[in-house]
């Protein structure tokens, strides 16, 4: 499904100035819908920083991570925005595929325990129920791997699918059907919009585990630098704007997707779980917009080397100084920040 498009490139602010040069259309793959969760992304082509970098753009929801990367190796989109568990696995399979803007720093899925329980550790987990979204689901292997550095073995610990923060998500937790609960950001966000106090016992290495990022295709890279770097200037714009003018970047995604903010405490919910993703950890202060934590992708690596690959393990070691691409983040901060958020 399209998400959004700019009509047409045009002037670069008021009259006088230069034509921005005509780049052609851009095609960014998301691995879900939602405005909310990507909003400077939209917000960049709402405010015109899209057009003045001479950009036509489209956005799709590619209906996951994994399928994202598929459509840019296939040449269907120039970029995607997958976890970083798509990318590397993809890598490890032999893609010739580069990082090239970090978006997320946080990781997207967490564990928490309800306030009542008392459960303060993962320790305290033995004996208990964990509920996740699904056996399936992306956070398991994280709860299994947590469980393991706590000393818990199989069978200490009950791991029940409740859902993705729906409704039977919530009366699992209200009947004590489960004393944890594992899954996205968002999930515990919209949990904790319907009234329930959720504590988050996630270790914090994990806690700082990226997610989702641009990647392309070197090959791509190589060809079109010109390009991604208009690209990503003008979503480094929207990111400087959004985080100095945050009720106004509201109300403008609210405008985008209305449906996806008619519950006013679940959206804002949502708007905070954003907000905690996108925030670079301390170690990033005052670097660039965009720049790759490389210990937590480290971590992050040698945290999937551990499991099989019917986990959602790597197969091999990852050459992190190869895909994480640092050359265009110098040019997608090239611009006056001050007059953005001003």
């Amino acid at each position: 499904m399209i998400l959004g498009g700019i009509v047409a490139a045009g002037c670069i602010g008021a009259a006088g100035m230069a034509m921005a040069k005509d780049l052609g259309t851009f095609r960014m793959m998301f691995p879900v819908e939602s405005v909310n969760q990507y909003h400077p992304f939209f917000i960049a082509e709402t405010k015109g920083y899209f057009k003045e970098e001479g950009l036509k753009v489209e956005y799709q929801d590619a209906g996951g991570s994994s399928a994202a990367i598929q459509q840019v190796l296939a040449g269907n989109a120039d970029a995607a925005l997958p976890a970083p568990s798509a990318f590397l696995n993809a890598v490890a399979n032999g893609h010739d595929l580069r990082w090239i803007y970090s978006y997320q720093y946080a990781n997207i899925f967490t564990l928490a325990a309800t306030k009542e329980s008392g459960i303060a550790t993962i320790a305290d987990l033995k004996g208990k129920k964990v509920g996740v979204s699904d056996l399936a689901g992306g956070e398991v292997p994280l709860v299994q791997a947590v469980l393991a550095a706590a000393g818990l073995n199989e069978g200490d610990v009950q791991i029940v699918p409740v859902g993705d923060g729906s409704a039977l998500t919530v009366q699992a937790l209200q009947n004590k059907q489960v004393d944890a609960y594992s899954s996205s950001l968002f999930d515990i966000a919209s949990i904790r919009a319907r009234g329930i106090d959720l504590v988050t016992i996630l270790p914090k290495e994990a806690q700082d585990f990226p997610a989702n990022g641009v990647v392309v295709t070197a090959a791509a890279l190589e060809k079109n630098r010109e390009k991604y770097q208009a690209f990503l200037r003008a979503v480094a714009k929207a990111v400087v704007y959004t985080a100095a003018h945050d009720a106004e970047a509201f109300a403008e995604a609210k405008k985008i997707r209305p449906e996806e903010f008619e519950d006013e405490a679940v959206a804002k919910n949502f708007w905070e779980a954003a907000h905690t993703l996108k925030t670079p950890p301390a170690e990033l202060k005052d670097q660039p917009i965009g720049t790759h934590f490389t210990p937590g992708f480290k971590a992050f690596h040698d945290f999937l080397r551990t499991g099989s690959e019917q986990e959602g393990g790597l197969a091999k070691d990852v050459d992190l100084a190869k895909v994480l691409d640092s050359s265009l983040i110098p040019a997608a901060n090239d611009f006056d920040k001050a007059a953005i958020a001003k």
